[in-house]
């Protein structure tokens, strides 16, 4: 899901010829993720000062000049902050606000969470000065709660907290005259460090590792995550259903082992980009997930017993991810938001935006179970597994169809719906070849509760 994209203009030289399916490398993946990284360090160094409230000013200027100074010394640092969704999501939702009529009490509670969050991930990084930044309570008395997938850190001051220092490895906490020091360590073994030392903070390990560098989060901060598309849904509320958080762990690494196995590029490109699975339940019968434009490596899912399910849910919600970056750096249509069509996923009419990104995640499904087939994987004998890839052929079809025959997509747009008609081409055949006497039509309804 992707809430409503603010205006830009097209991006020179973005060339996206293989954004659905990796062919040979990730390199198209990889530029399309390090120009939008870079624009989200730029958009976090451009909030004008007009709409910085007066208690922020010196923490933003501070917080400015030492995400700038780590990127002097190693660019990949600073790239390192704001890959994190913790922090690209506040900078995304502060854009928003400055590109309409802004909430400026909003506006500065998130500015002063993201300055907070950007000198939390510099300490655990080891890079900022000595002297560290130290951060007071806002006029409402308030302190940001603090979350770092980094240091594997969630942190909430008591009301005896006076004021925060940020430096290099190590949180102070200060309760008037006397400090407490939190070391930061990725290692997530900083908790057996403070224990009797009655540190005035609720703090936890909120970051469960599925493969390195991704996380199940027990926490979030988006402030979208209650915005909600789907029809069928009522928002993304962090819930782990009653189940173990070690059965979400399995699920989810046994969902990227899938991919890795059957689709190693794109295996690949998950790492690069992922970063937080956020939980939301536990369904039987149906899958529900999400994923925001302005939240670039962070996925809502719900766990389901069926292992397939989640291999897809894994999938369709990370190929969200790489278009919607794509789409923040290029509108890839020209006609993106009207009129309306026909969805093949949705129950509701959709703009072509919509249907592009079902098209955009169903056609790398499709070349999953195409995968597992040829390697004759035991599941590929099973009728119901077979049923379900036709189904999903028929999807991309329809969908290709629409998008296709409607489409005007810019100069960047031309390369990705080449690859989407080759795609289209490529499964027609395949379709022909592996179910010759079939040709009934595919009910699809089903298929349209299982992704947003």
């Amino acid at each position: 899901m992707a809430a409503i994209a603010t205006h830009m203009n097209t991006m020179p030289g973005l060339d996206l010829p293989d954004l659905t399916v990796p062919s040979s490398d990730t390199r198209t993946f990889r530029r399309v993720l390090n120009a939008y990284w870079q624009r989200v360090l730029h958009d976090l160094a451009r909030v004008p000062l007009a709409a910085v409230a007066n208690h922020n000013r010196a923490l933003y200027d501070r917080t400015c000049q030492a995400l700038r100074a780590a990127g002097q010394r190693d660019p990949r640092k600073a790239l390192h902050v704001v890959r994190q969704p913790t922090v690209s999501v506040l900078v995304e939702c502060i854009q928003r606000q400055l590109a309409g009529i802004p909430d400026s009490v909003l506006l500065n509670t998130w500015l002063r969470e993201l300055c907070a969050l950007v000198l939390l991930e510099l300490a655990a990084l080891g890079e900022l000065p000595a002297a560290g930044v130290t951060i007071g309570r806002d006029p409402q008395g308030n302190f940001p709660v603090l979350r770092s997938p980094t240091a594997n850190l969630l942190l909430r001051p008591h009301e005896v907290v006076t004021a925060l220092t940020f430096r290099p490895h190590v949180l102070t906490v200060h309760e008037g005259m006397q400090t407490q020091a939190l070391p930061l360590r990725p290692d997530g073994k900083w908790l057996e460090h403070r224990q009797g030392l009655g540190l005035p903070a609720d703090v936890e390990h909120p970051y469960l590792t599925i493969v390195p560098g991704v996380f199940l989060a027990l926490t979030d901060n988006n402030p979208l995550a209650s915005f909600e598309a789907h029809p069928d849904k009522n928002g993304n509320q962090l819930d782990l259903g009653a189940r173990d958080p070690t059965e979400w762990l399995e699920s989810l690494r046994q969902a990227i082992a899938d991919i890795d196995a059957n689709l190693p590029l794109v295996g690949e490109e998950i790492r690069l980009c992922m970063r937080l699975f956020v939980p939301v339940g536990y369904d039987a019968q149906k899958h529900l997930s999400a994923s925001f434009q302005e939240a670039i490596g962070l996925i809502y899912l719900t766990l389901h017993p069926q292992q397939m399910t989640m291999t897809e849910a894994v999938l369709h919600e990370f190929q969200h991810n790489k278009i919607n970056a794509a789409f923040r750096l290029d509108p890839l249509l020209h006609n993106a938001w009207s009129p309306l069509y026909p969805s093949p996923v949705r129950p509701d009419p959709r703009p072509l935006h919509g249907v592009l990104l079902a098209v955009h995640a169903f056609q790398p499904i499709a070349r999953l179970y195409e995968e597992m087939a040829r390697a004759g994987r035991p599941e590929s004998l099973n009728a119901f597994w077979n049923e379900r890839f036709r189904k999903i052929i028929h999807i991309n079809r329809a969908g290709a169809e629409t998008v296709l025959g409607n489409a005007q997509p810019t100069a960047a747009g031309q390369g990705l719906f080449a690859e989407m008609r080759a795609l289209d081409e490529h499964f027609r055949t395949y379709e022909a070849a592996r179910w010759p006497d079939r040709k009934d039509g595919a009910d699809l309804s089903e298929l349209a509760e299982q992704h947003d």
